[in-house]
């Protein structure tokens, strides 16, 4: 699957943006173009991973490939009241609670928090817990981990994609400017924006085109995730 990107805005003629044009040779900065190459058509996945820097097109391909529609917030619609009301309304008690420790969310009195009171690591699980419960069958997460501290973010996304893949063919899409979420997402595949670059995760030794490692030294257990505090 060929995705082309092409961005453009007005092309704005005022003295500072002629005279940066002029320093810095940049006549064509009101329009960004970029084609990829992801082999994803025939593939059988759940979990998919755009990573580059800022700016590099992530979110453009993850519109292409899904539509913007198809964009969550995990910060965004949620109320005044507790989060283990606001995450499936109509939806199991069991499955909200579970998916909440399962995330790495085990500290049972802020369940009874609303979300703003809640600290960005927590407000993150939360939102991740949410979005396992709710599980559309297609979605795209933008800035994944983008603003919470990298070893929660570590844990956070190796939870995820756990819990994740027990929606059974739900699919997802995540856009991360970090690289150190790779080997704990463990995605099915993944494009780097940067180097134009697409693997996939191993599936076995035979396929000689999905041989990329996700490595970790170390494993963090069942029991970091699904600590119960009350």
């Amino acid at each position: 699957m060929i995705i082309k990107v092409r961005n453009e805005c007005e092309d704005f003629n005022g003295y500072r943006s002629a005279r940066v044009k002029s320093l810095f040779n940049a006549e064509r900065g009101n329009t960004f173009e970029m084609d990829a190459d992801l082999p994803i058509e025939d593939m059988d996945w759940q979990i998919g991973l755009i990573v580059g820097q800022s700016g590099s097109g992530k979110t453009s391909m993850g519109k292409l490939l899904m539509g913007g529609g198809k964009m969550v917030d995990l910060y965004g619609g949620w109320g005044n009241t507790p989060i283990v009301e606001e995450i499936a309304p109509d939806g199991d008690f069991n499955a909200v609670t579970g998916a909440l420790a399962n995330v790495g969310l085990g500290d049972v009195p802020s369940w009874l928090r609303p979300f703003r009171y809640l600290s960005n690591g927590q407000q993150f699980r939360a939102g991740l817990a949410r979005l396992i419960t709710e599980a559309p069958d297609e979605a795209i997460v933008d800035e994944f981990t983008s603003v919470i501290d990298r070893q929660i973010a570590k844990i956070g996304a190796m939870a995820f994609s756990k819990g994740w893949r027990r929606n059974k063919g739900k699919k997802i899409i995540l856009l991360s400017c970090h690289y150190d979420i790779v080997e704990w997402l463990q995605p099915d595949w993944c494009y780097d924006t940067s180097t134009k670059e697409f693997k996939k995760k191993a599936q076995s030794g035979a396929d000689q085109n999905s041989s990329w490692k996700f490595g970790r030294s170390i494993s963090p257990t069942g029991n970091i995730l699904n600590r119960i505090t009350i």
